[in-house]
């Protein structure tokens, strides 16, 4: 059965949870107010268009400092009701005219300031701001000419507050497990994303990677100032990666500002802090975490003696050199630690099972960032770089389970990869109608392999007879290489609705003797101020790292680059009462894919190399096509939501499955792992007043692909009983479907030290079983015969967690 990575109490904790839920909704309804409370005031006015003089409908305005705010009816007219007596700037946004703010505007008690009439300029969107490509989400931003997805405010209300890589799992297209911070996107693998932050790459940027390959995002939220995840048909700056790329920006303190943060949560203590120095020329960032799931462990006496541990340090300095250049220097560094020493004596057993883990991941960067305006049309970024990056994994076990049989073995691998390079970006406003991008990444690598295993388990073979797998393997080796990656890219404004864009890469690596070119093509067609329609196509190919050789699976060589072709379609339409409304197709084709290596097991399987379930996947290729649609709701009153669904499907096309145990596998076209034809995500979003935040998210997914067993039993030479699975049709069933509510309440305390923020956070709130996996449990047995029963492992229950922040 899996380990827990922390125990609790669910009873208490759901008692607990109901009293604060309650406490909380009561406040609200009171709007968290005294008796004593001002008096409110509104503003009103009408927008219309500066040269026609006619209304514009769904304009959105904010109160800047606040989230207050609507759109404009179809008369142009608009209404913020509500607002405590002060000065407030208005920020009027319309996709297609100029940014207007409107300053100084006074709002007294119980009147209204009728601001008559706004007018706004029109202004085409310059084209190096036009996004092209479908499939692309703007997260945390602040551009005028993108309506954001998910803005600041939204992450900071919703499930998972503290972590981007869960945050964007709500994005339509994404799917995950409830342990794993890593995702897939349109039916993709994992590790096929394009991870940058500003601008350097980050390999597997995950913590605790032995649980599904990482439980948290070793980036800190409250660093970024804004994210892009393109989920499709991106363009070809971007290589080396066929599914999807996660562009994380980080903050830069403007003239005078100081803040510094400290958080405690669940997951992590953190300290985050920003500022300027030299007279506003130069900026500082600097945020720093550690988790503590090890000290809880220790507190709560854990009976499997966990120990994870993790830490990660970002630090930013930027200094504006002369009028034209600014130079920022970044450090990134990130440790991960986790041990298990489990010691006990089965009944009937005089010698205990041992189960002993101790793995170690380690990551730094380090890079240097020159911007370079050579004149108001062409800008020039250089990044200069390294990293280095460790994994060291120890494994010995000694597992004589009654229930089950005989498994034996001992792992020690140790691995390091380092590179460094200089990545080169320039960008040419030709003219109006043209726009021009082009660059290249220059890297060297060098990686370091030192493996040894040595496995005894017992295995029941498909003759239905027990055999002993006895093997040992060996290597220790080190290999060098050279990547480079060269694009060119050109943006046409064709004609005034519609923009085209066209690219190619060119991408080579010395260690798997890749050399392939790439060309991409998308368009935006726009069929009014609010509508738009969207379409790319192109070759994405993804190279083998030199890091990751297949060693322990006894693999010495190199797989050729796996290739996706993607055809993507886009709608877009703004309704002028706040609604958006996004529909994409897909459709992606992958070819060239490597052999795949698999096992029945769960996530806590940390080598899944020693498992006797483990079995060999060949394919010849794979497809994935879906429909994706997006409606979001948020005028900057108190309601806000969003709702998406998505119908896809994902498919292998399977030449041979290998193994040699009891399994019924018949090649040809099967479900991907995580194939989920029907997914709906909502959220819910009510804040009475500034200081209450509440936010309810749910999730309903079909269930992902599973292979049935039944439990037999052989008899061993000295009378004693092997039980294991006996599996039927690869992949011929499926697990039951997944849904789950998660709430979230929010309170902020203003004092004259800074902002006080504490949230409860509760996983699962209906605790409903979302099945993760099965195994089995011997009720009872003899000589003769057994009884047995399938158990289903599942999800998180519910859990509820605190958590609290101090900024000033």
């Amino acid at each position: 059965m899996r380990e827990p990575l922390f125990c609790f109490n669910s009873k208490i904790a759901f008692w607990v949870l109901l009293f604060t839920f309650i406490s909380a909704i009561a406040y609200a309804n009171t709007g968290g107010a005294t008796p004593s409370e001002k008096p409110k005031g509104t503003i009103k006015g009408v927008v219309i268009d500066e040269k026609s003089q006619k209304p514009l409908p769904g304009v959105n305005i904010t109160v800047e400092g606040t989230r207050r705010g609507t759109t404009t009816n179809e008369n142009g007219e608009f209404k913020i009701p509500k607002l405590n007596p002060g000065q407030y700037t208005l920020i009027f946004d319309y996709i297609g005219y100029k940014r207007f703010e409107q300053s100084a505007t006074t709002v007294t008690k119980d009147a209204t300031t009728d601001l008559k009439t706004i007018a706004l300029e029109e202004q085409a969107i310059p084209l190096r701001e036009i996004i092209v490509t479908p499939g692309s989400y703007a997260i945390m931003g602040s551009e005028s000419s993108v309506r954001q997805t998910l803005t600041s405010e939204d992450i900071k209300i919703m499930g998972w507050a503290e972590d981007i890589t869960r945050a964007v799992q709500r994005i339509p297209g994404i799917s995950s497990t409830d342990y794993s911070a890593k995702f897939k996107i349109r039916g993709g693998d994992v590790d096929e994303a394009l991870v940058l932050l500003d601008g350097m790459q980050i390999y597997k940027p995950f913590h605790q990677k032995d649980f599904g390959g990482g439980l948290f995002s070793t980036v800190d939220i409250e660093a970024l100032q804004g994210v892009d995840l393109l989920t499709g048909g991106f363009t070809a700056d971007y290589g080396d990666r066929m599914s999807g790329v996660l562009d994380m920006k980080t903050k830069t303190a403007t003239a005078n500002q100081r803040k510094t943060s400290l958080g405690f949560s669940l997951m992590n203590v953190r300290l985050f802090s920003m500022g300027t120095f030299k007279e506003n020329q130069g900026s500082w960032l600097v945020s720093a975490r550690r988790g503590y799931l090890d000290i809880l462990n220790n507190l709560m006496k854990n009976e499997f003696k966990l120990e994870p541990k993790y830490y990660d340090i970002l630090g930013k300095v930027d200094f504006k050199l002369n009028d034209k250049q600014r130079l920022s220097a970044h450090v990134f560094i990130s440790d991960d630690v986790y041990k298990m020493d489990e010691s006990v004596i089965e009944k009937g057993k005089t010698v205990p099972n041992i189960d002993f883990v101790d793995t170690k991941y380690g990551s730094d960067y380090g890079w240097l960032t020159l911007k370079s305006l050579f004149s108001p049309r062409l800008f020039a970024r250089s990044i200069l770089y390294s990293g280095r990056i460790t994994k060291k994994r120890f494994w010995n076990v000694f597992d004589d389970d009654p229930n089950y049989h005989l498994n034996m073995a001992t792992i020690d691998d140790d691995r390091e990869f380092q590179f460094y390079g200089l990545k080169q970006d320039w960008s040419f406003d030709a003219s109006d109608k043209l726009f021009l991008k082009w660059g290249l990444d220059v890297k060297a690598l060098d990686a370091k392999y030192n493996y040894f295993n040595t496995i005894n388990n017992e295995f029941i073979a498909a003759n239905n007879t027990i055999i002993r797998q006895v093997e040992e393997y060996k290597t220790d080796t080190s290999l060098t290489g050279k990547q480079l990656g060269f694009y060119l890219s050109s943006r046409i404004r064709l004609f005034s609705p519609l923009t085209l864009e066209t690219g190619v890469r060119y991408d080579h690596s010395s260690h798997t003797d890749d050399k392939f070119w790439s060309p991409r093509v998308g368009l935006i067609y726009a069929l009014g101020n609010a509508t738009f329609l969207r379409a790319g196509w192109g070759h994405f190919y993804q190279m083998q790292g030199i890091d990751d050789m297949q060693i322990q699976y006894k693999e010495n060589f190199y797989n050729p680059a796996q290739l996706a072709e993607h055809f993507v379609v886009g709608f877009e339409h703004h309704f002028n009462n706040g609604i958006q409304f996004r529909a994409e197709g897909y459709q992606k084709n992958i070819s060239d894919m490597p052999t795949d290596y698999y096992s029945f097991a769960n996530i806590d399987e940390f080598f899944p190399e020693a498992r006797d379930d483990l079995i060999t996947l060949t394919y010849d290729k794979a497809t994935a096509r879906g429909l994706e649609l997006y409606l979001k709701y948020d005028t900057g009153n108190k309601f806000s939501w969003w709702l998406s669904y998505v119908l896809s499907e994902a498919n292998d096309e399977v030449t041979n499955i290998d193994y040699a145990g009891r399994l019924i596998g018949v090649p040809g076209t099967h479900p991907r792992a995580w194939d989920q034809r029907h997914t709906v995500n909502f959220d819910v979003n009510y804040r009475p007043n500034r200081r209450w935040h509440f936010n309810f998210a749910g999730q309903y997914r079909s269930g992902w692909p599973q292979t049935p067993f039944e439990v037999q039993r052989l008899q061993r030479d000295d009378g004693t009983f092997a039980y294991y699975h006996d599996y039927g049709q690869f992949y011929s069933t499926r697990y039951p479907a997944y849904n789950r509510l998660d709430t979230r309440i929010n309170r902020h305390f203003y004092t004259s030290r800074g902002k006080v923020s504490v949230f409860l956070h509760v996983i699962n709130v209906l605790n409903h079983e979302n099945i993760d996996n099965y195994d089995h449990e011997i009720l009872e047995s003899d000589a003769a015969t057994f009884r047995s029963v399938i158990e289903a492992e599942t999800y998180f229950p519910i859990i509820p967690f605190l958590g609290v922040s101090w900024e000033f």
